[in-house]
Parts: structure tokens; C-alpha cells; sequence
């Protein structure tokens, strides 16, 4: 470090500081002080001055004993003031009488951290040439003030620093020796570094003034936003000799101010998203501001030209007066609505919702008004229709707007009614009807076209049916139909006719659209003689055919509610399974075919129930996904199936299935991170295997969480490929790293012609777009050397080995090679 005055290269910077201030302080006059305020305590920077000793360490009040007595309370304020804010500023005072003068002074005042001020006091009762001295002072506080220093520094013309602060070692991990010349650039943000070198180069060539933004490294290992400024020294030549600069802590303000202007960001855009003319006007009424969807509503051709005219001039002769009263009213604090008539600036007649508020200053005084405009036509004109006929409402709450049939309250009422007026010699009939495939079509073609199907279905209900029917629509795609009949039978003969007439194509938006129905029957008295009951039991039968396929109808039998009860008893015993140890994890071997060698194994859940027995995945992977305990029963299987492929070799595979329904959570990421971090199973020897309904139900979010997943390394498989709706369309969107024939088209081969063309183009697509192909449901040789000759790269079934307990796959893992004597082996073992 150079040395400055008579400071050595050895002398702290601390101890350099203050020696520096009491040489300024022997040389002109000038007296630095500093006062504590927790402790009262004043120190000076030096023990005299022109010869007059300093007291040290005294209370503040002794040092005010020293001033002129009717500038001891204006200081003291001045003082805590300065503590409380915080913020720089400057005074001025005079002294007790010596020798008969009263000599002032100036005094600059700054903060040194929270509850310290540093003060700067000279003598400016000296002539002319004294006062040009003191215009030099204050010229110096000045620049002193606004650089607002917290951190100082020192630099020679070359731009290396030779003198600092001691906030600077408080702040970032550094010492004196590595922060001079180019040190401190060590701690500036990677991203701040190039840029600030620049800037920093750039006015050491040009001698301009620095004043720039970046990010330091604090102790903690936090970044902070400085604003470092510096300006030149220069000699009488006007060469620069020294570069005097400051570091001051901004990230709290820049902070606020990024808070600031992403909160008017977030203003401006509710302003511009508003549905209705926004505008403000000044005190006196006229316009200064109106937001975007304003200046559109109103027809304004340009705002400019009609700035700062008077609001009331905008509407008609006849309600400027009420407008007049408005503005009078909001000026005096009150906030007023009307409805009033108002044309456009295009002459389009509108009617308006509009309110009239005040916006109030600091002062609490009304500076500006708020109005609000919002377009009320359409309700305008529906008010004078429902004046007009309190009837259409009444039709609109009883009937269903979409296809205009009855609704729920419309037919429920009708059903009362009808109850009440049943006897032995009349019987009622009650059909719950439920679209099939209803959903596919509104996923693919959309909800207009869902609705416009919706509104055909209607039509052809009604031609199915007598005007002494009701016909409801319930909701969604459900309808219903409540018919008077002599006999059950007739119930059936207008099911078989709805189910026929809902099975002809329709022609939707140019589309030929194919659906079904599924119909539940109930009759009254022989069922019930409740609308509720009636209903339920209906629904009862609707599920029973809906478990059936579909399209088709049922008349309701006590068994049927019986089964649904069974149905819920499952469910309660399956939420208890997890509990009771009942749920366990088998695992079906998975061959590579060109090898014969064991690639790896799929994960299948099992239950065994205390109540039910063995009960199949088919059964109570549904009832799972109904009750919401997939997500459970799936993290069990994950986890326990990863704990156990731990103890297979490394270069074996495990693969796990994941129901579309762990997809709706969106937690289906975390299910599968935690498992791993659990287990301490590698992720890329992790297979996940979906159906194409995953992407099918939630496309835009289990497409994020499968790709996320790939990141991580975890395999993804498509599972039973070809029996979805639009296989060829999820492998463009997403990198599937395997393809399962589904063991339906395996079963059938190698004889049957269609299955055979099916699973060599599936085969054949594989191998175009680099993934692997396994077959599943693998169970005679014939299949196997088709699937071989095909060019398939794995298969799975029970050729091979059924589903293995843990300790026997441990086994097979062990073995490695797969013989077929052992296969037949296992299988004639499991059956």
C-alpha cells in the first residue's frame, strides 16, 4: 500500500484513519467527534485542538455545556434526530463567549451504524479568506454527502486500491492484504465481474466519474447488492492522482424498488385486464387518466384529446347534472353510483354502472377522483325483458339451459307429484341415463362440440318418449326419465328404443361422433316410494351396467344393492389392508429375448384379505383409485419393491406401474424422490411403467412430472400399448425408453393374422424410434420365436416364470440365465 502523509505500509487502517483525522484537525481547525448514543458518551478523534485539551468519554450534555445556551436544545434535537433516522445533515451553532467573541460554527453530521453519528465541526467566524476555506469545507461535506458513503476506499491512478474502510473486513471474508490492489474483485458476484471490470476500466481511461451496481460476498456466504462510486483527484497539471470512492449497501432499497415496480407491474396489469373504464380526474373533475380497456369500451379514438377536459362533458345534456352532484359529492369524501344513459364517442347507445370515489393525499385531503364505469347494457335490456315477463326467470330455474329440457328441481318435483298420486292401478317407471364415451369426445373435440352433442342427445330422448314422460337433464351427461307405464316391460321396450337411437352416429361440427348409453331401472311402488329412494336405486342399476361394459340397461334387484355394499366393505378393508401387512409385492421375471439372460423384473401388487381371500388387481386397483388410496397403496409398493431390488445384481432393472390416478396430485415426483432417497436405489436402474390414459386425463401436468422424472435418469415405459386411444400421438410427445405389447395381441399369436400385423408394426416402430420393445403375456415357445424372428427385445410371462415371492426372485436374480426345464418348473410349481 502507498503510503499517504506519514502513515506507514504497517500501520492498521483503523489506527491510519484516525491518525489522518487528527493531523486535518492540528492543521485547520476542524474538530471530528462521535457520539453514542446507547452509552451519552462523545470521543474525539483528537486530545486537543489549538491547543485547548478535549475532554473524552463525556456525556453529550457536558459537551452542549460548551455551546451558546440558546443553541444547546436545537443541537441536542438535531442529535437524536440524526440517531433516529438515521440520514446525514448538517447545522450550525456558536460557542460560549471567550474573550469577550462568540465564534461559530459548522457542523456536518452522518451515521456511522445504528445508534452513532459522526460529527465534523469547523470554525467558520474567519474573514474573507476563512470563508473561502469554509466554502472549500462545505464543498468537500457536500460531495461527501452525496456519495453517502458506508464503506471508503482509496485508489492510485492505476485504479488499485491503497486505503479502505474497516466496515470492508466486517463485511466479506477477507483481510487487509487480500482486499489491496485487485483483491476485493474476489468477492463481486460471477455474474457482476466482467461488467464491473469494465466500467471500473473504462473511467480509469477517461477520468469520468464511477458509479455502478454489483453483488459482494458476505461472510455468511450471502451476495448483497453495492453501489460503488468514485470520482478523481487531480493535480494542478490535471493529472489524476488519487481516486476517492465509496461502498454503499443497496440491496434492502433495491430490493423494495424490484418489490415496487412488481407490484405497479401487477397494478398496471389488473388496470389493463379490468372489464370495465377505469379513469381518474383531478380535484376540480376533469380527466387525467382512463386505463386501455377504457379507451376501447368508450370508443376513444386518442386519449390525448381528451385529456384534462371536464368529466361531466362526456355525457348528455340530461345527466350532467346528476354528474355535476357526483363529482361534489366525491370531493366532499362520499362515494356515489348511478346508472345513467351515456353514448359512446362513437355515438353507440350504452348504459353504464357508474361510481364516482375520492382518492385521498398524505394530508388526508381529496386530491384526485375515482370512476368507474362498467357497461350494464345487456343487463339494462334483460331488466326490461324480465319486467316486460319475473315467467322467463321462472322458466330459466326450472329448466336446464343447454338443451332446455327439465332440470333436476323440475323433475324432482314432477316425481312427487306423481308418487302422490300413485294407487294399486298405476305404476311409475324411473330410467337413469348415462352417456358412454361422453368424456373421450368432449377431451378431443372439445366442449362446444360436447355441448352440441349434448343438445342432439336431447332431441332424440324426446323422440323416444310420449308428452306424458318428463325428460330431464341433471347435469353433466346424466339424463333421466320418469314414465307412467302399465307394466315393467314397457320400461324396457323405451330403453331398448333410447339405447337404439343414441347408438346412431351423430354429425358434430363435421365430425361423425359414435356413443352409447347406459340405463338404470327402477319401478315404482314395487322399489320404493321415494323420489329419493326411486333415484338411488335406478343409479344402483345404471352402475351395475356401467360395471358391465355398458350400453346396455338393468332393471334394479335387491342383489344389486347388495353387491354395492359388498363394493364398500372392500373398499374399508382394502383402506385397512396397509395396517394388517395383507398387501405384499411379487415380481415377474423380464427376458432378454436375443440373450435369454435376465434383464431385470416387474413389480405386481398382491392382496391377500382376511375377509375376501385372494382378490385380483383388477378388482382392487379401481376400488383404490376410487377412494383415493392409490397414492398410499402406490408409495408402499415403491418403496418396498426398491428396498427389495437392493439386493439383486446391479446390472438388473426394476419396474414399477404407476395408476393414472397418482398423476392427479401432482405429487407423484415426490412419491417416487422419496422412495429412492429412502431405499438408496439408483435411479437409473428404476423402469416406471403408464398407461396412455396418464397423458390421456392429465396430459399438461403428468407430461411435466414424467419429464422430470427422465432428468433424474428413471426409465419411463408405455404399458399395453395399442389398446389406448391415440398411441402414435404420446410417442411424439414424449421419449418413451420402452413399449409393451400388451398380452392381448400376444395371446393370439402366432396364428391369428390381425394380432400378428399389429404387434410387427408396433415392433417395427420401436426400432424407428431407438426404444426397446417388450412383449408381455409371453407363454408358449411358438410366440416366443415369432416375437424373436420379429426382432422384439424382450418379453415377460409365464414361459419364463409366473410372479415370484421376494426370497425365490432373489433367486432367479442370482441365476441369472433363464433354462427352460427351470421355467416349466416354476410354472407347473405356481400353476
Amino acid at each position: 500500500m502507498r503510503n499517504t502523509g506519514t502513515v506507514s505500509r504497517g500501520t492498521p487502517p483503523a489506527e491510519a484513519a484516525a491518525e489522518t483525522l487528527r493531523q486535518i484537525g492540528s492543521a485547520t481547525g476542524i474538530s471530528v467527534w462521535t457520539w453514542h448514543a446507547l452509552t451519552d458518551r462523545v470521543y474525539h478523534s483528537a486530545t486537543t485542538i489549538r491547543g485547548e485539551a478535549l475532554d473524552q468519554g463525556v456525556p453529550l450534555a457536558a459537551m452542549l455545556a460548551k455551546l451558546h445556551a440558546s443553541d444547546r436544545a436545537r443541537v441536542r434535537r438535531r442529535m437524536h434526530a440524526a440517531v433516529r433516522s438515521g440520514k446525514s445533515g448538517a447545522f450550525r451553532f456558536r460557542s460560549l463567549p471567550t474573550g469577550g467573541t462568540v465564534r461559530e460554527y459548522s457542523a456536518a453530521h452522518f451515521p456511522l451504524g445504528p445508534n452513532e453519528v459522526q460529527v465534523i465541526v469547523q470554525d467558520v467566524t474567519r474573514t474573507t479568506l476563512a470563508e473561502r476555506a469554509l466554502r472549500e469545507s462545505e464543498d468537500h461535506y457536500r460531495t461527501a454527502v452525496d456519495l453517502n458513503p458506508e464503506v471508503m476506499w482509496l485508489a492510485d491512478p492505476e485504479g488499485n486500491i491503497i486505503e479502505f474502510g474497516p466496515r470492508w473486513l466486517e463485511m466479506v471474508e477477507l483481510n487487509t492484504e487480500e482486499t489491496l490492489g485487485q483483491g476485493w474483485a474476489s468477492v463481486v458476484h460471477p455474474d457482476d465481474l466482467e461488467p464491473t471490470i469494465a466500467d471500473w476500466t473504462s473511467s480509469l481511461n477517461s477520468g469520468e466519474p464511477l458509479d455502478i451496481t454489483y453483488r459482494i460476498r458476505l461472510k455468511n456466504g450471502d451476495y448483497r447488492w453495492m453501489r460503488a462510486r468514485a470520482a478523481a483527484r487531480r493535480d494542478k497539471l490535471g493529472q489524476i492522482v488519487r481516486w476517492y470512492g465509496t461502498l454503499e449497501d443497496i440491496h434492502d432499497r433495491r430490493v423494495a424498488e424490484a418489490a415496487l415496480r412488481e407490484s405497479e407491474a401487477f397494478a398496471r396489469s389488473i388496470l389493463e385486464a379490468s372489464t370495465m373504464a377505469i379513469e381518474v380526474l383531478d380535484g376540480a373533475g376533469r380527466l387525467i387518466f382512463m386505463n386501455g380497456p377504457g379507451i376501447r369500451i368508450m370508443e376513444v379514438e386518442s386519449f390525448e384529446a381528451i385529456r384534462g377536459l371536464p368529466f361531466e362533458q362526456f355525457w348528455p345534456q340530461d345527466q350532467r347534472a346528476v354528474i355535476r352532484a357526483a363529482i361534489a359529492a366525491a370531493q366532499q369524501g362520499q362515494t356515489v353510483r348511478h346508472t345513467l344513459f351515456g353514448p359512446t364517442a362513437k355515438g353507440k347507445a350504452r348504459w353504464w354502472d357508474i361510481s364516482l370515489s375520492p382518492i385521498l393525499g398524505a394530508n388526508g385531503e381529496v386530491e384526485r377522483l375515482l370512476a368507474l364505469s362498467r357497461d350494464v347494457t345487456e343487463a339494462k335490456q334483460n331488466e326490461a325483458e324480465v319486467v316486460a315477463g319475473a315467467k322467463r326467470l321462472e322458466y330459466l330455474a326450472r329448466h336446464d339451459t343447454l338443451t332446455g329440457l327439465p332440470n333436476r328441481m323440475q323433475f324432482q318435483e314432477g316425481m312427487d307429484a306423481a308418487l302422490l298420486g300413485l294407487n294399486a292401478t298405476r305404476t311409475l317407471a324411473v330410467l337413469s341415463i348415462d352417456l358412454d364415451d361422453f368424456k373421450l369426445v368432449n377431451d378431443t373435440l372439445g366442449h362446444l362440440a360436447g355441448d352440441m352433442l349434448l343438445r342432439e342427445v336431447a332431441g332424440r330422448l324426446n323422440g323416444c318418449t310420449s308428452k306424458r314422460d318428463l325428460v330431464a337433464r341433471l347435469g353433466g351427461d346424466e339424463f333421466a326419465l320418469l314414465m307412467p307405464v302399465e307394466r315393467p316391460e314397457d320400461a324396457a321396450t323405451t330403453a331398448q328404443a333410447i339405447l337404439a337411437a343414441l347408438a346412431i352416429p351423430f354429425e358434430i361440427d363435421g365430425e361423425t361422433v359414435s356413443i352409447g348409453a347406459s340405463i338404470g331401472i327402477a319401478i315404482a311402488p314395487r322399489d320404493g316410494l321415494t323420489t329419493e329412494s326411486l333415484l338411488q336405486y335406478a343409479d344402483v342399476a345404471l352402475y351395475r351396467v356401467k360395471s358391465d361394459k355398458g350400453r346396455d340397461f338393468r332393471f334394479f334387484e335387491p342383489a344389486m344393492d347388495q353387491a354395492l355394499r359388498e363394493r364398500r366393505e372392500m373398499k374399508r378393508d382394502l383402506s385397512l389392508a396397509l395396517g394388517r401387512g395383507e398387501l405384499s409385492v411379487v415380481y415377474q421375471p423380464q427376458i432378454d429375448i436375443g440373450s435369454n439372460q435376465l434383464v431385470g423384473f416387474e413389480a405386481l401388487l398382491r392382496w391377500e384379505c382376511a375377509a375376501h381371500g385372494a382378490v385380483s388387481p383388477m378388482v382392487f386397483i379401481p376400488l383404490a383409485e376410487e377412494s383415493g388410496l392409490i397414492d398410499a397403496i402406490g408409495a408402499f409398493v415403491l418403496r418396498e419393491a426398491c428396498a427389495e431390488a437392493t439386493h439383486w445384481p446391479e446390472t438388473l432393472s426394476l419396474a414399477v406401474n404407476l395408476s393414472p390416478a397418482q398423476f392427479r396430485n401432482r405429487a407423484v415426483v415426490r412419491t417416487v424422490t422419496d422412495a429412492l432417497a429412502e431405499t438408496g436405489f439408483a435411479p437409473a436402474r428404476l423402469e416406471l411403467e403408464i398407461t396412455e390414459s396418464v397423458l390421456f386425463d392429465e396430459s399438461a401436468e403428468a407430461l411435466a412430472s414424467l419429464e422430470e422424472l427422465h432428468r433424474m435418469g428413471i426409465r419411463v415405459a408405455l404399458d399395453d400399448f395399442g389398446t389406448g386411444y391415440s398411441s402414435l400421438s404420446y410417442l411424439r410427445r414424449f421419449a418413451f425408453d420402452k413399449i409393451k405389447i400388451d398380452r392381448s395381441f400376444v395371446a393370439d399369436l402366432p396364428g391369428a393374422e390381425d394380432s400378428a400385423a399389429i404387434v410387427r408394426a408396433i415392433i417395427g416402430l420401436g426400432r424407428s424410434l431407438k426404444t426397446r420393445v417388450t412383449a408381455e403375456g409371453v407363454e408358449s415357445w411358438e410366440q416366443l420365436l415369432m416375437l424373436r424372428a420379429e426382432g422384439c427385445n424382450e418379453a415377460q410371462g409365464y414361459l419364463f416364470s409366473p410372479p415370484l415371492p421376494r426370497a425365490e426372485a432373489r433367486a432367479f436374480a442370482k441365476a441369472g440365465l433363464v433354462a427352460s426345464r427351470s421355467a416349466n418348473d416354476r410354472r407347473q410349481r405356481h400353476g
